[in-house]
């Protein structure tokens, strides 16, 4: 197979492991359907029990149906039914989750190269990236074959605003899919393509969006994955500023992501459904459930800090090297 081999011929460990991870959520959704039970979706047990509780529908926050299952409840792809009463429908929700997660992974590529001085890591992004794409085909496709028909999912699509949202990240990357192959870096031009291809940020904020407005009251997931997705694009600002790897710099960017989560989180809220945003703050110091997404975030980036401090000292990055001057 040529796409799992390094430019010398040699089989790249870092695009195996991208192809394994695009398979796995295929690969768990055949486990659902053939054991006729519950299979989770989550590695490291977030979204099985255990990890957590409810969510902002919790004693503490008012009513039930503000929010859902926390980060460790039935919600994340937890517990339930081989593949729910309507398969076609949970598949659907699935893959598009997982489209989120893959993109998120994708841009992750870049600063995990230099937080851990891992230059072949590079290699990974290209099969990460034509993953999501492969897997937000998927999700389009199944809901064009359970609509039943391209004119309810045209008028649909054109009436209902959070489909409109998603059929345009949809359009923006099947774009850069199309053009992720080395003939098209060659035909428009590495300057070129490095500006279509910034149009991935953009796409990313328009799936979380799409997933926030999807979910509608439970939106811990999108919280999650939206305060990910801060962290990356603050950790983009800091590096174009040139302190994208000192230790203090990264527990800086990890607490701010996380307030910005919380913020993020209790604006949401507040706009969906009115619930005072200081209430929702408030529920992210109230530990008798679960971490709220903020709290993740944090603890994410403070050990990707602590992490990529320890790499760095062991395999330190290589000194700059000067800029010549033109003749």
């Amino acid at each position: 197979m040529p796409f799992l081999r390094e430019r010398n011929g040699r089989l790249s460990p870092e695009k195996i492991v991208a192809l394994l991870i695009v398979l796995y959520p295929l690969a768990l959704l055949i486990a659902r359907a053939l054991s006729g039970g519950f299979t989770t979706l989550e590695p490291f047990g977030i979204g099985a029990p255990g990890a957590g509780g409810p969510g902002l529908g919790a004693p503490g926050l008012g009513a039930p149906g503000l929010g859902g299952p926390g980060l460790g409840a039935p919600g994340l792809d937890g517990p339930g039914p081989a593949l729910s009463a309507r398969p076609l429908v949970e598949v659907i929700r699935v893959i598009g989750d997982w489209t989120i997660r893959l993109l998120l992974i994708t841009l992750a590529v870049t600063p995990a190269r230099r937080l851990f001085n891992w230059p072949k890591l590079l290699a990974a992004r290209r099969t990460l990236g034509v993953g999501a794409a492969f897997y937000i085909a998927v999700h389009f496709s199944f809901y064009l074959i359970d609509t039943g028909s391209l004119t309810t999912a045209a008028r649909e699509i054109v009436l209902r605003i959070y489909l409109t949202i998603g059929f345009v990240a949809l359009v923006g990357l099947m774009v850069l899919a199309a053009t992720s192959w080395d003939g098209a870096i060659r035909r428009l031009g590495a300057e070129r393509w490095a500006r279509l291809h910034m149009l991935v940020y953009p796409i990313v904020a328009l799936g979380l969006l799409h997933f926030f407005m999807q979910q509608k009251l439970d939106v811990t997931e999108p919280t999650l994955m939206a305060g990910f997705f801060l962290w990356l694009m603050g950790w983009r600002l800091m590096q174009r500023a040139g302190h994208g790897t000192g230790f203090v710099n990264l527990v800086a960017l990890a607490l701010l992501a996380g307030l910005a989560t919380a913020l993020l989180e209790a604006g949401w809220y507040l706009a969906a459904t009115g619930v005072d945003p200081v209430r929702v703050l408030a529920a992210n110091l109230d530990f008798s459930y679960s971490l709220r997404p903020a709290w993740w975030v944090v603890g994410t980036g403070l050990a990707i800090a602590v992490a990529s401090s320890a790499v760095l000292r062991w395999r330190p990055l290589p000194a700059p090297r000067a800029r010549t001057a033109r003749a």
